[in-house]
């Protein structure tokens, strides 16, 4: 008798829990009278889906692009003085194959999550304006233009007393542990930068500091102090739409590396086979560098030096795209040196995003390394507990990471509703 009463409760519960959608599914979800459906594929940060939805109501949002009247495609890049510029790319599907516009929006450093929110949604409403006029809203459609505050601000540029220069200094702690070992790491970072159309300067440092802890038993204990530091500049001008030549130094150090010291001047120069203007979208640069490195050693290497200098040179393809079928970033490096042909290090890093068909979409990402220049390599035997807590650097040959993942996404494609509640967990 307790058995049946409880198993009534229950079922009784369950009853209040299911959707009233479900439990009448002889009714259909009506469908969405939006005169536009707009598929949102943004492959970069500050797309808030959620907001963006609830602010622009007018349209119709879809989550696949064969569905989809405009398909609004948003990439971004680094401005100069820090903050982004949205490129937005409104493509026309359907009726509207054909039509292609692209605006881009900025937003200036330490912009909050807000307030990019607010500018891409203005932008988005913007450029929607020109498919909505051709949709039965057009006669709910205003526009109000607001007149400029004062036309000295508009025709007289503001004084930069910076000369475009941008200063950043940060610092980080990060700790973790358990019962039987802790770890933390601290970071400091600085940086300068000015870039215009015709001049980019970076310049950049940072120090680093890691201490592991690990209680092997009750009474051994392993402490792994490991330091870093490093600063690196770079001067580049520009050469026309394609072509770019600069200068790169830079200055490290590591004692999990053995690099006691590096400082390396590299003259360069990149060829885009695509405008620069385009970056955002699509771009295909070759950078080749050539130059020289010293290098000096905490602990004797495996070639009995404690200090050489080497003649290298870099070579560099990188490609990138940014399409309504999806994106794909592709890296190839090779590094030689010029005083022994035997050395090098050839690697690769790969990342592929597909929408292949409706719903069905495909990711692919991976790097792989061929190493025959570790000639920095500490010439000691290491204790079991150095090499299990990775203490120093070992000899290897390669090195590798990658991943794959599928996803299928199906159902109502007319769903706009937002709620938020319950979002989250443990």
């Amino acid at each position: 008798m307790i058995r049946f009463a409880t198993l009534r409760s229950l079922a009784f519960l369950a009853v209040l829990l299911v959707p009233v959608g479900v439990v009448r599914s002889q009714d259909p979800a009506p469908a969405s009278d939006a005169p536009l459906s707009v598929f949102l594929d943004c492959q970069t940060h500050g797309c808030d889906f959620d907001y963006l939805r609830t602010e622009i109501a007018l349209v119709n949002w879809v989550r696949d692009r064969q569905e989809a009247d405009v398909h609004l495609l948003v990439t971004s890049q680094s401005t100069g003085a820090g903050g982004t510029e949205f490129t937005i790319a409104f493509i026309g599907l359907r009726r509207f194959a054909g039509m292609v516009d692209t605006l881009r929006q900025a937003v200036p450093p330490a912009s909050t999550a807000d307030a990019v929110r607010r500018a891409l949604a203005d932008a988005f409403r913007l450029g929607l304006v020109r498919y909505l006029a051709r949709t039965p809203a057009a006669g709910r459609l205003t526009i109000d233009m607001s007149k400029p505050a004062g036309e000295s601000q508009q025709s007289r540029p503001q004084n930069d007393r910076w000369n475009a220069w941008v200063f950043r200094i940060g610092a980080n702690a990060f700790a973790q542990g358990e019962a039987t070992s802790t770890f933390t790491n601290l970071r400091g970072n600085l940086s300068a930068n000015r870039i215009t159309e015709q001049w980019k300067t970076q310049l950049s440092g940072y120090q680093s500091y890691d201490d592991s802890k690990f209680d092997l038993d009750d009474t051994t204990k392993i402490v792994v102090i490991q330091r870093s530091h490093g600063a690196s500049a770079l001067q580049v001008k520009s050469l026309g739409a394609r072509w770019s030549a600069g200068m790169r130094a830079d200055l490290n150090s590591s004692t999990y590396d053995n690099f006691k010291r590096v400082v390396g001047l590299f003259p360069a120069v990149e060829y885009n086979l695509f405008p620069y203007s385009e970056s955002t979208r699509r771009q295909l640069r070759l950078e080749y560098n050539i130059g020289y490195s010293s290098f000096a050693y905490h602990d004797t290497t495996i070639n009995n030096k404690v200090s050489e200098g080497m003649p290298m040179h870099r070579l560099r393809l990188a490609a990138a795209a940014r399409q309504p079928w999806g994106s794909v970033d592709v890296e190839v490096q090779g590094i030689g040196y010029l005083n022994d042909r035997e050395m090098y290090r050839l690697g690769s890093y790969s990342e592929l995003s597909l929408s292949l068909f409706k719903g069905f979409n495909f990711n692919l990402f991976g790097s792989y390394t061929v190493i025959r220049d570790q000639f920095a390599l500490a010439k000691k035997d290491f204790t079991p507990e150095e090499i299990l807590t990775r203490q120093f650097q070992r000899a290897t040959h390669y090195r590798f990471f990658g991943g794959a993942g599928l996803s299928y996404t199906f159902g109502s494609i007319y769903n706009n509703v937002v709620n938020p509640r319950f979002n989250g967990g443990f």
